[in-house]
């Protein structure tokens, strides 16, 4: 017997039933199953603080599903619902709970307050079971610790301001990439204000014997928008961009636009459901770093923009959707269409699949250079080529069988 057949018999003869039985002991008496569905948060620390209920690996064997999802909060923080879904001898027994953190909370602090909030809301449905002996609650000194309204010097503005950088290199090339980032925002529930500027720059040198070859790239784009809420459906906007890019041909590109969207639901189920569709009318100024195929060297352009969003975030999975629609004005075969498509949702028992894909029909480049675009700007990424279409696209499949449960969290390894 070689030493691979000798590991192998001790690893099936030992190791494995030593595994099932530990995991068999810590199975709690008499309790709950639990599904747990968290979109932004991590689903193994909740398994681990939570010890008084069972957790399952497939939604069809629980008795709650609980689902998690997150959003940003206009100071910068971030707001958790918490859903809980009755299922079997709960069937029909549903709530909601809400967690909000603030922006300056570390992620150990974060994740903490969200496993209070979800231990309380695991009590209606304990209740029924013979674990409710065991628990007990305490009082940690305060009545909330969500975040309260208080006065604010601020005036509500969250102001951010970033840098990143990357570098490597070897003996004939070298590549540094620096990219930074300033933004201010103030969101309140009528209002939407939010500013952003980015800076990229890129060097890459490449030597061959005695020659080194070096080129540049470098970006500046600006973003605000300033929106306000009409009602539960209806929002007004105005955006204005400026930008200035070597790979996009623009020595500054600037404009500004009045925007409406309708959301089909209620702003206030979005992180349920959001199918919303909105209209921009951009006037654009655009001066170019070099002549285009069109013969301009600058020119004034209106374009329409047509966008519509979907988002659901129910039990079975999530879709991801966007159509963008562009045409310019003056002639509308200049035009653009854009689709995305994201798909991750459980097919049946175990087994669940995850799609997405984007496709682009593109009539619209007109910031094209005239004269040609070398070998080593296309392969380097340098400049913009001339195409009429883009795709992309993936597909995958994952199906679990085996325990149905899922209650030990080992780090090891």
């Amino acid at each position: 017997m070689n030493l691979f057949s000798l590991v192998g018999l001790l690893f099936l003869v030992n190791i494995t039933p030593q595994e099932t039985d530990t995991t068999s002991q810590q199975l709690p008496p008499n309790t709950i199953n639990v599904y747990v569905d968290c979109r932004g948060c991590s689903e193994s620390y909740v398994q681990n603080e939570i010890n008084f209920v069972q957790f399952v690996r497939d939604m069809t064997d629980a008795d709650v599903h609980l689902l998690v999802t997150r959003q940003w909060t206009g100071s910068g923080g971030r707001e958790y619902q918490i859903r809980y879904i009755g299922q079997r001898k709960f069937e029909g027994q549903e709530q909601l709970l809400t967690y909000q953190s603030y922006q300056s909370d570390t992620q150990d602090i974060r994740r903490r307050g969200l496993v209070k909030k979800i231990k309380v809301g695991l009590l209606p449905y304990l209740r029924q079971t013979s674990i409710i002996q065991e628990l007990s609650i305490t009082y940690d000194g305060t009545l909330d610790s969500s975040p309260q309204q208080q006065d604010d010097k601020w005036n509500r503005w969250i102001f951010e301001v970033g840098m990143d950088s990357f570098f490597d290199g070897e003996d004939t090339r070298s590549r540094i990439n620096i990219w930074g980032e300033i933004s201010a925002s103030r969101i309140t529930e009528q209002w939407k204000t939010d500013f952003e500027f980015d800076k990229d720059f890129r060097r890459r040198s490449f030597t061959d014997e005695d020659t080194t070859e070096t080129y540049l790239t470098e970006s500046n784009r600006y973003r605000g928008i300033v929106a306000k809420s009409l009602n539960s459906h209806w929002s007004l906007g105005l955006f204005t961009e400026a930008t200035t890019s070597t790979r996009n041909n623009y020595d500054l590109r600037i404009g500004g636009s009045p925007a409406i969207e309708y959301n089909i639901f209620p702003y206030s189920e979005f992180t349920e459901r959001e199918l919303s569709l909105r209209y921009v009318l951009m006037t654009t100024y655009n001066n170019y770093d070099k002549v285009t195929v069109y013969g301009e060297w600058e020119e004034l352009l209106i374009q329409n923009r047509f966008s519509a969003n979907m988002e659901f975030t129910q039990p079975w999975g999530e879709i991801e959707g966007d159509l963008e629609l562009y045409a310019y004005m003056r002639d509308w075969s200049k035009n653009r269409a854009v689709f995305d498509l994201e798909f991750d949702f459980q097919i049946t028992r175990g087994l669940s699949m995850n799609l997405s894909g984007r496709y682009s029909l593109v009539n619209d480049q007109l910031s094209i250079p005239a004269e040609e675009i070398s070998d080593e700007e296309q392969l380097l990424n340098l400049k913009e080529p001339p195409t009429s279409f883009y795709y992309n696209a993936s597909i995958g499949f994952e199906y679990t069988f085996g325990s149905i449960y899922n209650s030990v969290v080992n780090p090891r390894f």
